[in-house]
């Protein structure tokens, strides 16, 4: 397991958990109101945030199968979720399974699935990944939650000159190859509300925003210091002027000044 993206998912899950869409959950919540026990796909599951997060809103008895390709998440979220309970209160059963979803998924994990969920992973993968996620949905009338997709919207505050170019070479960055073919990256929430109606879902969206303070230093300067790391691969950004960008926002955040805005769109699709 990679202890940096343990770390980063540990400091980035109580700005998730802040920055879900509440309508967009209450939607989820009702969709399933009168069903009898569920069993949900997290794919990408990480260390479980995505349970941890909606669990609660969702009827029992309730089963997750958590699908990711690193057995330390696995591991991690199997100790994590331990006592999780639905909403009446029951415990929830969990099976973790191992997969490398580069080629897509592999349809014997839907098996007796009842909800698709994942959350800040639509960015990370290709078109042709959503369209064959979405393609093998429909085909089983499976209802989707895609939560905390990257849009490309990024704010800084204060403002400072060199903000645009920075951003616009993190988006492009977050447009290469994460292992899926070229990512969507900040066109992921557009790229997967087409692909999803295209495919007949009745689709709604919300934002999901992330907005990180001063009061939050070490997630603060690790979203910093991703952003001026990112940007330095592409080339796109003078690396002076990017290290001197970068040491300004450092002393902002040691300031108490400072404050990031990253956005976010949370879906969900239903069949009709």
């Amino acid at each position: 397991m990679n202890q940096f993206e343990t770390d980063w998912l540990d400091l980035r899950e109580p700005a998730d958990r802040r920055a879900r869409n509440g309508v967009i959950a209450a939607r989820l919540a009702s969709r399933f109101k009168d069903a009898d026990g569920l069993t949900v796909v997290d794919l990408g599951c990480g260390t479980g945030s995505t349970a941890r997060a909606i669990a609660g809103l969702l009827p029992g008895p309730q089963r997750w199968r958590l699908v990711d390709h690193d057995e330390g998440h696995l591991a991690r979220a199997r100790t994590a979720l331990a006592g999780l309970t639905d909403r009446d209160g029951r415990a929830i059963a969990l099976e973790t399974c191992r997969a490398d979803l580069s080629a897509g998924v592999p349809t014997a994990l839907l098996d007796g699935c009842g909800l698709i969920a994942t959350s800040a992973f639509f960015d990370l993968v290709s078109r042709g990944f959503l369209e064959r996620l979405a393609a093998t949905a429909a085909a089983r009338g499976i209802p989707l939650y895609a939560a905390l997709t990257v849009d490309g919207r990024l704010a800084c505050e204060p403002p400072d000159p060199l903000d645009r170019a920075v951003f616009d070479a993190f988006n492009a960055h977050m447009g290469r190859d994460k292992g899926f073919g070229p990512a969507c990256g900040p066109r992921a929430p557009d790229t997967a509300l087409h692909v999803l109606r295209q495919r007949g879902f009745r689709v709604e969206a919300g934002r999901s925003d992330w907005s990180v303070g001063a009061d939050e230093p070490e997630f603060a300067i690790r979203l910093l210091d991703g952003w001026t790391a990112a940007a330095a691969e592409t080339g796109l950004v003078d690396p002076a002027e990017l290290a001197r960008w970068s040491r300004r926002r450092h002393a902002e955040i040691a300031a108490g000044t400072a404050r990031f805005e990253v956005g976010h769109l949370d879906i969900l699709a239903l069949p009709d």
